[in-house]
This record gives C-alpha cells, sequence and structure tokens, in this order.
C-alpha cells in the first residue's frame, strides 16, 4: 500500500509540473479538473462538458516526451472537442512532431 501511496503521488508531482510545461503552449485554455487513475484502453480522457481531464497512471513509466503529447492532445480536446482537422492542427502547432509520439502511443 506505501508503494501504491508512492506511485500516485509522483503522478501527481510529474503530471503537474508536465501540465504546467504545456500550458504555456496554449494562449488560452478554460480552467479544468485533473483526475487520475489507472486505465485499460486510454492514456487520457477529456470530458469537455465537466472540463476533467484524466490521465492514465501508467503514463508515469513513459518518457516526459510522451507524457507531453497526451496531455497536449487532452488540452487540445478542451479547445476542440472531437478530431477534426481543425484539432490536429492545434495538436500540431503545440507539437510539430506529434506523429511520432501518436504512433508510439498506439501500443498500449
Amino acid at each position: 500500500e506505501a508503494l501504491n501511496k508512492f506511485y500516485l503521488e509522483e503522478c501527481n508531482r510529474v503530471f503537474k509540473e508536465e501540465i504546467e510545461v504545456c500550458k504555456k503552449c496554449f494562449s488560452e485554455l478554460p480552467d479544468f479538473t485533473l483526475k487520475l487513475r489507472k486505465m485499460r484502453t486510454r492514456w487520457g480522457v477529456c470530458n469537455i462538458r465537466n472540463k476533467t481531464i484524466t490521465l492514465n497512471t501508467e503514463l508515469l513509466k513513459k518518457d516526459l516526451a510522451l507524457i507531453d503529447y497526451v496531455i497536449i492532445h487532452e488540452f487540445s480536446h478542451l479547445i476542440h472537442g472531437d478530431h477534426s482537422s481543425r484539432f490536429w492542427k492545434l495538436v500540431e502547432e503545440n507539437m510539430p512532431d506529434y506523429k511520432k509520439y501518436k504512433e508510439e502511443m498506439k501500443e498500449f
């Protein structure tokens, strides 16, 4: 149980640090709530209605660039709630090499 507590604290610390880094890429983001949980099929989820971003705790095992890709992806959903061309353009503006990370993250 102590190990699980430590792991969750590390998730909180690392993800919040990376969120602050990624926020600088966006000129304007709405306020949102961050949630953490272990998920089986997704790295991140954005609930547009209640402005909640949930990150998979398993992300902590990935490189920071991959964590940043997921955060930027979810931030982009706060602005464009779909996977339209406008959404991907916004992702690319904030992470020009996102395609290599997107491909890497497909392998769950």
